[in-house]
């Protein structure tokens, strides 16, 4: 899948170096995903080994420079029921620029037209204001938070963790009125 400015495309292993460097070493994202920062190359190698596999994992690359910059995942449990669950990581030295809006927007376009998703929700961490905000614009709403549900891994702060949705009828709808 490509937007103007990136392409999403499945991992393979010898992304694992360029990933540690773009955001696998990043500390600020360990106040929002446990995994983060990882402590070495050979960490992100091994996660770099199960996304691979995974048919809804996607590298977020630049396409000016062909470096993946993070990553969006599609979860679908239980596919009958036509629920999705997303999530993203853009590497901090690449954050507020648009990446995760312009990855998030390319996924929910492509589950919900060609893989016929009714609802994609998406969980934030009651802190994470930029990511509230972006679900927010691209017409996700608030359906509950959940108390202490996340910690920071170097404060080990407890946060709220925020459920939030977007049905495909309302995306669609918003995507036509924003292109007239």
């Amino acid at each position: 899948m490509e937007t103007d400015r990136l392409i999403l495309r499945h991992f393979c292993e010898s992304d694992s170096a360029d990933c540690y460097i773009n955001f696998g070493k990043d500390e600020q994202l360990g106040q929002f995903i446990a995994i983060f920062p990882m402590n070495d190359s050979n960490e992100m190698r091994m996660w770099m080994k199960e996304w691979s596999v995974n048919p809804h994992i996607w590298a977020v690359v630049l396409k000016k420079t062909l470096q993946p910059i993070g990553y969006i995942t599609i979860d679908i449990p239980y596919p009958q029921l036509q629920i999705g669950e997303i999530g993203y990581v853009i590497g901090e030295k690449f954050q507020h620029l648009g990446y995760a809006s312009e990855a998030v927007s390319c996924i929910l376009k492509e589950y919900f037209t060609n893989q016929d998703l009714y609802l994609i929700k998406a969980k934030c961490n009651e802190g994470n204001m930029a990511s509230g905000k972006l679900l927010e614009r691209l017409g996700f709403q608030k359906e509950c938070s959940l108390r202490d549900r996340r910690i920071d891994q170097q404060t080990k702060k407890r946060t709220n963790l925020c459920i939030c949705s977007v049905i495909q009828e309302k995306y669609l709808k918003q995507r036509r009125v924003a292109a007239q």
